[in-house]
């Protein structure tokens, strides 16, 4: 399965090896000051990469906008401890992110719960899908959903939002080899699922 099934873009240069400019290092410390023209700036600077984490994540509009909304209360309350060593937009998205991992892994605990099934904890949204899922024989939705936990995310986080493995690592508080592994694992049984609905003439339903 290609990257593209999930959405992924041609990547591009490491943004986490590119350091702010010292416009955007300022705008920050001066919105972490409280100062409300550079938290309004920060907030619709990020607001976009935002929304996407956020939608790969949480399958409900609403459930999106909350975590949206989570995730940037959190980027402005961090913004007095942010040092530039990465570009704006990558310590963001991690922000968020993290953001949104706590949030799912909090509501699903709730949700088991609740029903008291533990099976519930296995329910993850997954990404929207690209043009090119459109010729599976089921949404990417319903693949990813039969992933463990663990692999679903290290692939919505690696493939669908398009980062480096060490940043992976780093948001899961996984190790390195743990993220590749999983990465491995999880596209090798999305491959298997595929190739099962193929064999089988397993169609899309409306």
């Amino acid at each position: 399965m290609s990257a593209s099934v999930l959405g992924r873009s041609r990547p591009g240069p490491d943004e986490a090896a590119v350091v702010a400019s010292p416009l955007d290092l300022d705008r920050a410390r001066r919105a972490g000051a409280g100062e409300p023209a550079a938290q309004a700036w920060l907030a619709m600077e990020l607001l976009p990469s935002v929304r996407r984490i956020a939608r790969a994540f949480l399958q409900s509009p609403a459930d999106a906008d909350d975590v949206a909304q989570l995730a940037l209360l959190a980027i402005l309350r961090s913004a007095a401890t942010y040092r530039g060593e990465a570009s704006l937009a990558t310590w963001g998205r991690r922000i968020a992110v993290r953001t949104a991992l706590k949030y799912v892994r909090a509501r699903r605990q709730h949700e088991a719960l609740i029903a008291g099934d533990e099976s519930a904890a296995d329910d993850v949204p997954a990404s929207s899908p690209g043009r090119h899922a459109e010729a599976l024989p089921r949404h990417v939705r319903a693949y990813l959903d039969e992933l463990p936990e663990a692999q679903r995310e290290v692939i919505i986080l690696h493939v669908a939002l398009e980062h480096t493995v060490d940043e992976v690592a780093e948001m899961t508080e996984a190790s390195r080899d743990t993220v590749k592994s999983r990465l491995r694992l999880g596209i090798e049984a999305l491959r298997k699922q595929v190739r099962q609905d193929i064999a089988v003439g397993r169609r899309r339903s409306a």
